[in-house]
């Protein structure tokens, strides 16, 4: 089921608050869990489909060493993000620094989850990425 979708804009305050979206935000929600995502992101996930990630990292094969690298690094990148009555998380000066996401961030929704992006990072990546979008051996999809 596709839950987040979409590109948004976001400034965090002095203490790294984050305003998630509205329509990334869903009712009921009380916490997020973030983790390390990939390309230099954090990725965001509501709870059931956090447990069905770590369901899918609990069957890799421990003892092959990429896998292990995976369920390492992603496991030990977990942190609890609860959500205040403002719709709002603390990302917290640590976890941005450690990622390098400054003051203006970039959200895009991707299916089960979303990303948080440091701004500048992303259209990078969207003007390096985005060139070959749709396209396989050259030639379009």
């Amino acid at each position: 089921m596709v839950k987040f979708f979409g590109t948004y804009k976001r400034v965090l305050d002095e203490k790294g608050r984050l305003l998630i979206p509205s329509k990334l935000f869903h009712e009921g929600t009380k916490r997020y869990f973030v983790l390390r995502g990939f390309e230099g992101c954090l990725s965001v996930y509501e709870e059931a489909d956090f447990e069905a990630l770590m369901e899918k990292l609990g069957a890799m094969d421990y003892l092959d060493p990429d896998a292990r690298k995976i369920i390492r690094l992603a496991s030990a990148s977990v942190n609890e993000l609860p959500v205040d009555v403002h719709g709002r998380v603390l990302l917290g000066k640590d976890l941005l620094r450690d990622y390098a996401i400054g003051h203006e961030v970039t959200l895009i929704g991707v299916l089960d989850h979303f990303e948080i992006w440091d701004s500048t990072a992303y259209a990078r990546y969207d003007l390096m990425e985005g060139a070959s979008y749709g396209l396989k051996g050259n030639k379009p999809v």
